[in-house]
C-alpha cells in the first residue's frame, strides 16, 4: 500500500485508514461485556465516589439516576474541581500544605457537583460504528479537555457497556497480532482490510508521522519540589491531565497524572501537602523516540496503560508529549495539522 509521503499524503492515509479499521466494526464489538459498570448517585459523597474508584482501578463513574445515565464522575473531573478550588483560595504557593482536602477543600462535595453532565459525554448506541465513538472520544470538550470513556447507552438512556480509549489501543494491537476474533466483523473482507490497514499504520515510525503531522504538544513542567498546589494547577493548565518533572539536561525524572491525583486522593485524611510533585509523581518514566514504530506505542498505551508518553531525543532529552488522544485523532476524518 503506496503512503505519498513526499506530498505529505500521510494524514490523508491515516484519516482513510481510520474509516478503514473503525467504519465496519460496531461499538460491542471491543467493549468487554463482562467488563462491570460501576455506577455512582448524584447525591453520593465525593470522597466515597473517588476512593471507590481507586479501589476498583476505573477511570470514571458511570452516574445513574432512575436507572439512566445523567453524567460521569472521571479522573478529569477531579483534577479540573480540585483545580477550581484552590484558585479560589488564592495563590497556590501560598496555600497552607496542611490542609484537610476533604474536610476543608472538597469535603462538601457531592458526586452530582463534580461530575461531567450527560449532554457533555462521548455515547453512542452498541451498534454503531466505532468510527463514530473514536471521533467523539478524540474531539475535545467543551474545557479543552478529552474524555477516555465512550458510554453505550440503550434508547431508553441506560447504559449497557463502556469503551475506553485503552480498548481502543488494545483492538488495534491485538489486530496487528492476528488475535482479534474476526466474528466481529460481518465478513472475511473487511476483517482482512482492517487487518492490512492496522499493519500499514502500526510499522509507521514515529518520526516520519513527526516529519509531517503535528503529533505531541509541548511539555507540561512542574519543579520536583513544587507544592500540591502548584502541581494541581500545571496538571490542569491546558486541560493536559499531566506534569512533568525534568533533570538539568532535559531527560524526564517524573511525571504526576490524573491516576497519580486519584492515589492520593482516596485516603480520608490526605492534605494538600500530600499533592505535592515530589510525593505525587510516577519515576522512571517511560519514554519512546521518533524510530519506535506506532505500534510500539500503542502496545504501550494498550498493555501498560501509558496515557501520556514523553519522546526523547538521542540525549534522552523530552522533546514533547503524545497522548492517547493525539493518536486517536490521527484515524479520524477530523483534519490533521501539518507543520
Amino acid at each position: 500500500m503506496a503512503i505519498d509521503f513526499e506530498d505529505g499524503g500521510i494524514g490523508e492515509f491515516l484519516a482513510a485508514a481510520g474509516t478503514g479499521l473503525f467504519g465496519a466494526l460496531p461499538c460491542h464489538a471491543i467493549a468487554p461485556a463482562a467488563r462491570p459498570i460501576e455506577a455512582a448517585d448524584p447525591d453520593e459523597a465525593l470522597h466515597a465516589a473517588a476512593s471507590r474508584m481507586w479501589w476498583k482501578q476505573v477511570g470514571a463513574l458511570a452516574v445513574v439516576a432512575e436507572g439512566a445515565l445523567v453524567g460521569s464522575l472521571s479522573e478529569d473531573d477531579l483534577l479540573r474541581v480540585s483545580a477550581g478550588r484552590l484558585a479560589a483560595l488564592g495563590a497556590v504557593d501560598e496555600v497552607e500544605p496542611e490542609l484537610p482536602i476533604w474536610d476543608e477543600l472538597l469535603g462538601a462535595l457531592r458526586v452530582g457537583d463534580a461530575m461531567s453532565p450527560h449532554h457533555e459525554l462521548p455515547r453512542a448506541a452498541a451498534s454503531s460504528t466505532m468510527l463514530e465513538g473514536v471521533e467523539q472520544i478524540a474531539a475535545p470538550g467543551s474545557g479543552g479537555t478529552r474524555s477516555r470513556h465512550l458510554w453505550l447507552v440503550s434508547e431508553t438512556g441506560g447504559i449497557e457497556r463502556v469503551i475506553s480509549i485503552r480498548d481502543i489501543a488494545r483492538y488495534l494491537t491485538r489486530l496487528y497480532d492476528g488475535e482479534f476474533p474476526g466474528a466481529s466483523f460481518a465478513a472475511p473482507a473487511e476483517l482482512a482490510m482492517a487487518s492490512r490497514l492496522g499493519a500499514a499504520v502500526l510499522d509507521l515510525p514515529i518520526g516520519a508521522v513527526r516529519e509531517r503531522l503535528a503529533l505531541g504538544s509541548k511539555p507540561v513542567v512542574v519543579s520536583f519540589d513544587a507544592s500540591g498546589g502548584e502541581t494541581v494547577r500545571r496538571m490542569w493548565q491546558d486541560g493536559r491531565g499531566y506534569a512533568m518533572a525534568l533533570l538539568s539536561d532535559g531527560a524526564p525524572l517524573g511525571i504526576c497524572t490524573r491516576r497519580d491525583l486519584l492515589r492520593a486522593l482516596r485516603h480520608p485524611y490526605a492534605k494538600l501537602g500530600d499533592l505535592r510533585a515530589a510525593r505525587l509523581m510516577t519515576l522512571r518514566v517511560k519514554t519512546v523516540t521518533d524510530v519506535d514504530t506506532l505500534c510500539g506505542l500503542f502496545k504501550l498505551m494498550a498493555i501498560e496503560g501509558c496515557r501520556h508518553m514523553p519522546l526523547v531525543d538521542e540525549e534522552d532529552r523530552v522533546q514533547c508529549v503524545i497522548s492517547m488522544w493525539d493518536v486517536a485523532a490521527l484515524l479520524t476524518r477530523r483534519p490533521g495539522r501539518t507543520r
